[in-house]
């Protein structure tokens, strides 16, 4: 799924919040939340959503696999291309490509993110 960022961050700036549901391509995990402009913040638009469903992961340990249950807030910032932050304190920007903001991408990275990290089975 994705959405031009001008046209989005036009619409948040004038008030309105844009809705979202994107799917993995497995079906399991899906990514719901809100786009929207928080004053004080230049030219990037926030998202705050839930990340939620299952994930397989392999354990560490045994090599099993295993399904973990997925129910993580996510709230980061978005960014039209490349953004310079030094007078700014943000912990997670997204710097979108193209002009667009693809939610796909976006909830694929954090499907990876949590792949990478280490697990067990009893987590």
């Amino acid at each position: 799924m994705q959405l031009a960022f001008q046209k989005a961050f036009q619409t948040c700036k004038n008030g309105e919040k844009i809705p979202f549901l994107v799917q993995s391509d497995d079906k399991k995990a899906q990514l719901e939340g809100v786009l929207f402009y928080e004053k004080g913040h230049f030219n990037l638009l926030k998202l705050k959503g839930i990340l939620k469903g299952s994930i397989t992961l392999i354990c560490d340990i045994s090599g099993e696999e295993y399904e973990k249950i997925l129910n993580e807030p996510l709230e980061f910032y978005l960014s039209d291309g490349i953004i310079n932050l030094d007078n700014e304190n943000f912990e997670d920007v997204i710097e979108c490509e193209n002009g667009n903001i693809n939610l796909s991408e976006i909830l694929n990275g954090e499907l990876e993110i949590i792949r990478c990290d280490y697990h067990t089975k009893d987590d």
